[in-house]
């Protein structure tokens, strides 16, 4: 068979070029079981293997054709509509399902493990436009904002300088696992719909994650690869972003929405980065730039240069940690208990979900962490309750009460901990050694350090250790602080006012032990067992 080639360079063809209908093969070999026209007109056969990728400039295995389509709209300029499209016929197929006995306690069951999985949830929110309970006053604010900042864009009204870049940027900030990126997915869900029907101006939909580029320059690349299908070198793509939104040449309609999530790890030394991301919708001539940066740091403005916080700090929209009402009440929304028309068997005690809001509003309000506590507490009951073989009974049916979640959220707590310090980075990691010495060092369980004793602690560890991957680069007090807030923000550390609001107290929230487990096997084990391992006689 002839062989073809699958590829993500998508060009737009009209209907009357398809000349005929095709069949690909995984191999060189036909399969003749397959029909040999459609509606009288010859099938042409060809195998496909492998897939050119212009932006490795390479071929790669092509995998399943079965995902051919799906690959293709991924690629396609159409994917906004081609994505509504698939939405709806997940719709239809689900609808055309028999539906779950939700009165049978193992349907019941199983429908609560999957609708409390972090990436149900965050699909219902992305895809389906699902709206957060209790955070309908955030919503409505940025709702207006990104309305009136895209059809001011494509309408093409003159703002002076102020104004425009008012209207165009807005920081969001506030704790982890309190809806702030979910919002935003699920109003870009909703506007896109706005759009397809000529409600709102067309506009194209980019996201970028600082704690997934490998440097702060990096994001240029990954926004460039985005908007135009082109990899590039970091300086390069910068240069090509700057002609795209403020360059000389011909002006074109193209509103862009780009959502940059946690920003923090974008800064650098000189705050370049961050500044070209908010200066863009200020300066742009050719295409319009809307820029939503996603904090875990309400006053990360404060803490960067006069020129920069002139323009990402305009806009804002703080968010709060859920208290436990509203965490009572997203899980109810979640587990579909708030739907009385739809009979169903009960799988959470009242009180179990109360423990488990109160437990979650004590740690840190990051409803995820609710999400974990039932869904492995759910899992377990059920899993228990099939290897015991017995057939409950009206009377005695499963439930998830307190006590099971007490006993598997501990479980689940250590496995999440174990894989946030095993993914630290170099520096973050040997900070965490070091202040876990500091307090072994001084005996108690709630002193805080001044970060200034904590860099010293660091720098001395590093030489000490001799190794490096510590010593090559030169910790200074800044780079500290900036740790110390994307630490703080997972939950590993907590921080306190000092006299210099910009440089906090801060306090290990984990014993040391924890750290030497979560390390164990990893380059840094050599590190944590020296400082923080107990000395022992014997064994």
């Amino acid at each position: 068979l002839l062989e073809v080639f699958e590829t993500d360079q998508v060009d737009t063809c009209p209907a009357e070029s398809i000349l005929s209908p095709v069949q690909l093969h995984d191999s060189n070999k036909r399969d003749d079981t397959h029909a040999s026209s459609i509606r009288g007109m010859p099938i042409i056969h060809f195998q496909c293997q492998r897939l050119w990728s212009i932006l490795r400039s390479t071929f790669v295995p092509s995998g399943a054709l079965g995902g051919m389509a799906s690959r293709g709209r991924m690629h396609s300029s159409f994917g906004g509509s081609l994505k509504k499209l698939q939405v709806e016929e997940e719709q239809v197929a689900a609808s055309s399902q028999p539906p779950q006995d939700l009165t049978n306690w193992g349907d019941a069951f199983k429908d609560a493990i999957q609708k409390l999985s972090i990436a149900e949830a965050a699909q219902d929110t992305q895809d389906r436009g699902m709206v957060l309970p209790g955070r309908e006053r955030e919503r409505k604010q940025i709702s207006s904002f990104l309305r009136n900042a895209i059809r001011g864009v494509a309408s093409g009204n003159d703002y002076d300088d102020s104004v425009r870049s008012k209207s165009s940027t807005i920081f969001i900030a506030g704790p982890p696992g309190t809806g702030k990126t979910a919002t935003v997915k699920s109003l870009v869900h909703e506007l896109k719909n706005d759009q397809y029907e000529g409600i709102l101006p067309a506009f194209n939909f980019v996201s970028v994650n600082g704690m997934e580029c490998r440097s702060p320059y990096d994001a240029y690349v990954k926004f460039w690869e985005e908007l135009r299908r082109e990899k590039l070198a970091s300086q390069d793509a910068v240069h090509e972003l700057e002609n795209y939104f403020c360059g000389d040449g011909e002006k074109t309609n193209s509103v862009i929405v780009l959502l940059i999530d946690e920003i923090d790890y974008l800064n650098t030394n000189r705050e370049t980065v961050l500044y070209n991301f908010f200066d863009w919708p200020l300066r742009a001539t050719r295409a319009r730039l809307v820029v939503i940066g996603i904090s875990n740091t309400i006053d990360l403005p404060e803490r960067l240069q006069p020129r920069v916080q002139s323009r990402i700090g305009g806009t804002r929209c703080n968010y709060q940690a859920y208290d436990v009402p509203q965490t009572i009440r997203i899980i109810k929304s979640r587990l579909g208990m708030s739907d009385e028309s739809t009979p169903r068997c009960q799988v959470f005690d009242e009180d179990a979900i109360k423990f488990a809001a109160k437990k979650t509003a004590n740690l840190s309000g990051d409803i995820r962490k609710a999400f974990r506590m039932c869904k492995t507490a759910a899992e377990a009951v059920y899993n228990e309750h099939i290897s015991s073989g017995r057939e409950p009974t009206s009377s005695a049916q499963p439930l998830v009460r307190i006590q099971d979640i007490q006993r598997h959220s501990k479980d689940a707590y250590t496995a999440v901990l174990k894989r946030a310090i095993r993914g630290l980075a170099v520096h973050e990691a040997l900070l965490m050694v070091a202040l876990g010495s500091l307090k072994k060092a001084s005996g108690s369980e709630e002193i805080y350090f001044d970060q200034k004793d904590l860099l010293q602690k660091m720098r001395s560890m590093a030489s000490a250790s001799g190794e490096r991957m510590y010593t090559e680069f030169c910790i200074q007090l800044e780079d500290v602080s900036n740790m110390v807030t994307n630490l703080a923000g997972h939950g590993l550390v907590a921080v306190r006012n000092s006299s210099n609001p910009m440089i906090p107290y801060v306090k290990l929230d984990l014993d040391p032990f924890e750290i030497v487990t979560g390390l164990r096997d990893t380059r840094h084990s050599r590190l944590a067992e020296k400082w923080l391992s107990d000395q022992r006689l014997f064994g």
